[in-house]
Formats: C-alpha cells, sequence, structure tokens
C-alpha cells in the first residue's frame, strides 16, 4: 500500500473497528454466545470436519479484506493489535504492548513502517540507539527483515491462517455448536504439533470461514475475524 493512502487506510481500519460496520455475511462484534435456538438442519452432516476446518482456512485467507482482533504473548511482550489485512497481502492498523505503550503499524512485503508513543518506541527498540521519525508525521521505515520487528511481523502472520495455523492437528473433533444471528458456528477442538489445545470457530453459512482461533498452549495466542468481506 503506497505510502500516500497510509493515514486513509489506518483510519478507515479504525473506523471499521469502532463503528463494526457490516461488510460480510459474518460480520460481528464479538465471539458468537452458545444459543438453544438450533436450526433444524445440521450444516456440517456427512462431512468430513477436516475437510471443514480446511476449507474455512482457504476461504478466510482469500478474502478481500477482513479485520483481526490479535491478542499474543511473544517473548516478554503481551500484545493485542486490530489489523486490517487486505488482498494485496498488507496489514495495518493499531497495536497495544500491555504496559508498553500503543503504535500503528502498515506491514508490506518492501518495508515495516511504524508510529507510536514514547513508550511503544522505547519498547520497540529496546536498547538501540533512540530512532528519529523518518518523516514529520512520524513513521519510521524499516526492513522486514530487521530483527526489532519480527513481533510485528508474527502480528500480520497471525490474521493469514493459511500461514499462521498449525497444519498436522491431532483429536480434531466436533464440540458443542454456537449460533449467531440463529446461524451455526461450529466448534472443532484439535491439538497442535506440541501439544497445544486448539479451538477454531467456523461460521457454516455459506461458504465456511473462521470467525476465531485459539491456541492453549505455552505461548497463548487468539484470533477474532471481523468485517470479512468474501472474495468473489
Amino acid at each position: 500500500m503506497p505510502r500516500t493512502t497510509t493515514t486513509a487506510a489506518l483510519t478507515c481500519a479504525a473506523l471499521l473497528t469502532a463503528a463494526a460496520t457490516a461488510c460480510g455475511p459474518g460480520s460481528t462484534d464479538a465471539a458468537p454466545e452458545p444459543s438453544s435456538s438450533a436450526p433444524a438442519h445440521d450444516p456440517l452432516a456427512g462431512r468430513d470436519p477436516a475437510a471443514v476446518l480446511r476449507a474455512a482456512y482457504e476461504e478466510t485467507e482469500r478474502a478481500e479484506s477482513k479485520t483481526a482482533v490479535i491478542s499474543r504473548r511473544i517473548g516478554a511482550r503481551e500484545i493485542t493489535a486490530k489489523l486490517t489485512f487486505e488482498g494485496d497481502g498488507s496489514c495495518f492498523g493499531e497495536v497495544k504492548v500491555n504496559r508498553h505503550g500503543t503504535g500503528e503499524i502498515l506491514v508490506n512485503d518492501a518495508k515495516v513502517s511504524l508510529r507510536g508513543d514514547a513508550d511503544f518506541l522505547q519498547d520497540q527498540f529496546r536498547d538501540l540507539p533512540a530512532k528519529s521519525a523518518d518523516t514529520e508525521d512520524g513513521w519510521i521505515d524499516l526492513r522486514p527483515g530487521d530483527p526489532s520487528v519480527a513481533h510485528l511481523l508474527t502480528l500480520c502472520k497471525d490474521g493469514s491462517p493459511a500461514r499462521a495455523f498449525p497444519a498436522e492437528r491431532t483429536g480434531l473433533h466436533r464440540g458443542p455448536d454456537t449460533y449467531l444471528n440463529t446461524r451455526p458456528v461450529a466448534v472443532l477442538l484439535s491439538k497442535g504439533p506440541d501439544g497445544t489445545e486448539i479451538t477454531d470457530h467456523v461460521y457454516l453459512d455459506g461458504k465456511p470461514y473462521l470467525l476465531a482461533h485459539w491456541e492453549n498452549g505455552r505461548n497463548p495466542a487468539s484470533v477474532e475475524y471481523k468485517n470479512v468481506q468474501q472474495a468473489g
């Protein structure tokens, strides 16, 4: 995404997060709550849960745009981010590091741009010499290969399920469904290669796609998708 569109893009992402404008059939402000109003027809009847989960990952990856609320522990950092992902592979939005400030990031294949308050920048660059802003609007540009931005790249990877989530699963099984606006949401439980307990919420109205993903392991992580605009 060109620098000239960064401010507008981040503003759009903030508005999407604040207003939760519905962009797709599964738009929601929170993970679905359990409900007793189950539909008579079971969309998963006769279907392989593993195949449904793979299809959900693929559809979510293919989405033209989506916003994800990501929480993750990376090393000593506890981070929450609200990022928007677009079909060109870029991600942008707000990042909060617990007790260490708030910033904004824009990540694409060519560079990582960031800006933030003093605490965020101090945490970002740790013991390195203080960084000065590269531009008048406060943005600092770094190479994706710079070790100091590795945790920011991890956040963007978290929003791309085809790259982020473990492919090797054991014990994949279906838990009790939840429902979103009376529509079924399958709860699929499994374990990753290292024994991490994984929970996926898959929206089943039409093409399946992910509403949420949780990993309960050494480094807990969660991703909740909002404003998913599916590809045609």
